[in-house]
């Protein structure tokens, strides 16, 4: 008699753990299929799909999946797949927005004025657009997005920021908890693909979702620092870049902020090929439903320049030859903390404008916007 109780209670534990397994399964399949990821983020639970949880009205009503139909995006005049070795900031001006050539340029048809117009002060481009990007979707690779915490060109063909551009005072430092809500930038045009979290297959690639505009850089409010969480605002680096120099340097930034200045910053990637601790990749493929595969590119570089002057008003006629350009080009990839900090990766704005083709502060008057770019920062 014991032994049959003991063979039922054996049973009914089974039959429970079988429920609780199927339970979970189904659970982790409506969830959006999640696995735990360990970054510098902490711990996150990474939805590799949509949950299907979200949508179960529509699935009652059989309209979900919906259909999508997303454009593959490649350069102007291009036949033929993306050129990733090309520069990937090349400015395509409409033709109605054509006007003036001003120095420098980006390496291809120089400067357009009428980019420059219509910032206010402590707006991003207020010194000038590095790439006279717009809001045109012709310009697929140099395509303008203003958001009220930062400005990018972003460019779908790479699936990356060209550059971000930000403005940071001690007005831009609250208390707001970082919100870690990375997602897809509603504002693409329409069919154009959006960059999901998951994307980035950090167990297979090991790249850093990099923000460009830091999370700690727009903690006013919690829509601040949501609004950093977007996609475009992300490049893939290795972690030894994020999380170690890149966040070291930005780290001085806000004490320099803090310190009683206020900083016009611009940083982007460049180049293709970077090394994580699973390897040296060029690019993430990203497959979609259709079977189509987009290419994130992978930077070789990250970069960034920043115009730091005492916090006041009046910023364009106090910018003289004293005050402080900073810029730095960083490889990306792994164990360049071994060697030095951020210091070790000090350059020229020069430097930066020759490997990007790209022109910044622009607006400023030649001659000092020669000497302060020409200027290696010491620390």
């Amino acid at each position: 008699m014991a032994n049959k109780k003991k063979n039922n209670s054996k049973k009914v534990i089974s039959t429970i753990v079988t429920i609780l397994i199927i339970i979970a399964a189904v659970a982790w399949f409506v969830g959006g299929k999640p696995y735990i990821e360990i970054g510098a983020e902490g711990v996150t639970l990474v939805q590799t799909e949509e949950p299907l949880a979200k949508h179960i009205p529509e699935i009652i009503r059989g309209e979900y999946p919906p259909e999508e139909e997303y454009v593959i995006v490649e350069a102007e005049n291009s036949s033929a797949a993306p050129d990733r070795t090309a520069d990937p900031g090349r400015t395509v001006v409409p033709e109605a927005l054509e006007g003036q050539q001003s120095k420098g340029g980006n390496g291809t048809s120089g400067s357009n004025p009428s980019a420059d117009q219509g910032h206010a002060e402590n707006d991003p481009l207020f010194f000038g657009n590095p790439t006279d990007s717009f809001a045109d979707t012709s310009l697929t690779v140099n395509y303008l997005m203003v958001k009220p915490q930062y400005t990018l060109s972003y460019n779908a063909s790479t699936y990356c920021p060209n550059w971000v551009a930000w403005h940071l005072g001690t007005e831009n430092m609250g208390s707001a908890d970082r919100m870690d809500d990375f997602r897809p930038d509603p504002e693409l045009p329409e069919g154009w693909y959006g960059i999901k979290k998951a994307d980035y297959q950090y167990n297979k690639y090991g790249f850093d979702r990099g923000h460009v505009c830091p999370s700690a850089d727009r903690t006013t409010t919690k829509d601040d620092n949501s609004m950093t969480f977007l996609m475009t605002n992300m490049v893939p680096q290795s972690p030894d870049n994020n999380r170690v120099i890149w966040m070291h340097f930005e780290n001085y930034e806000r004490e320099l902020a803090k310190a009683g200045n206020e900083l016009y910053i611009i940083a982007g990637p460049y180049g293709t090929g970077g090394t994580s601790s699973k390897g040296t990749f060029d690019e993430i493929p990203v497959t979609l439903k259709s079977g189509e595969v987009l290419h994130m590119n992978v930077p070789a570089y990250t970069w960034k320049v920043v115009l730091a002057i005492p916090a006041g008003e009046g910023d364009f006629s106090r910018v003289d030859e004293g005050a402080t350009a900073i810029a730095i080009n960083v490889p990306n990839k792994m164990g360049m903390q071994k060697t030095g900090d951020w210091e070790q990766f000090i350059c020229s704005i020069d430097e930066i404008e020759a490997l990007t083709g790209y022109d910044f502060f622009e607006l400023l008057p030649d001659d000092i916007e020669d000497k302060l770019e020409a200027m290696v920062y010491e620390r």
